[in-house]
């Protein structure tokens, strides 16, 4: 005889539907409810092969094992939400092993992941959300932001235009401000 197999959903959804009927008009209830258009994807995730290798780069220092790097464009924004989607990211990732804790570290799961964001400029609405709702960020190095408090993971913030062009020529380069002179420079560097 095959297993039958109970939907739950359904009678979760007319239970809570019942045990809010009091505000049903208040209310409206979204089922399965969609979270995007289209597929979320990571811009970016670095692996360490080996964990207790250090990166030398001042970007690469806040790195554990598993790294994920959001990357902003000029044109895209940087704001409270889509710094909360970077972190959501890094949870969904957690979750998403064959087995449970798949991606263990030494003291807490989630102390093996980090998020990254990198933008070209500074945005200045996000650092005065942190700033107003008193989430301490700390600037470890030029370019560079810790954001302390509010995060499931440890958290970072680049900023492209503010970075030393010299250790950072290949970021600051992600830039529509980039002079013709700069971008000379770039190219002559790299051959």
């Amino acid at each position: 005889m095959s297993e039958i197999k109970i939907q739950w959903h359904p009678g979760f959804v007319a239970a809570i539907n019942l045990e809010l009927e009091e505000n049903r008009d208040d209310l409206i209830y979204e089922k399965e409810y969609n979270l995007n258009t289209k597929p979320l994807e990571i811009d970016l995730l670095v692996i360490k092969k080996d964990s207790n290798v250090q990166i030398v780069n001042e970007i690469g220092k806040l790195f554990r094992g598993h790294n994920i790097v959001e990357y902003k464009s000029p044109d895209d924004h940087l704001d409270i939400d889509s710094f909360y989607k970077a972190g959501a990211y890094g949870c969904l990732y957690k979750a998403s092993g064959e087995s449970v804790d798949e991606r263990p570290a030494d003291e807490r799961p989630a102390d093996d992941i980090t998020i990254s964001i990198v933008r070209d400029s500074k945005p200045e609405g996000l650092f005065r959300y942190f700033e107003e709702h008193h989430i301490k960020v700390s600037n470890p190095y030029v370019g560079i932001y810790y954001i302390l408090d509010a995060v499931l993971f440890p958290t970072q913030i680049i900023v492209g235009r503010e970075l030393n062009q010299k250790n950072h020529t290949w970021i600051k380069a992600l830039s529509n401000k980039v002079q013709k002179q700069e971008m000379r420079e770039l190219l002559e560097s790299s051959i």
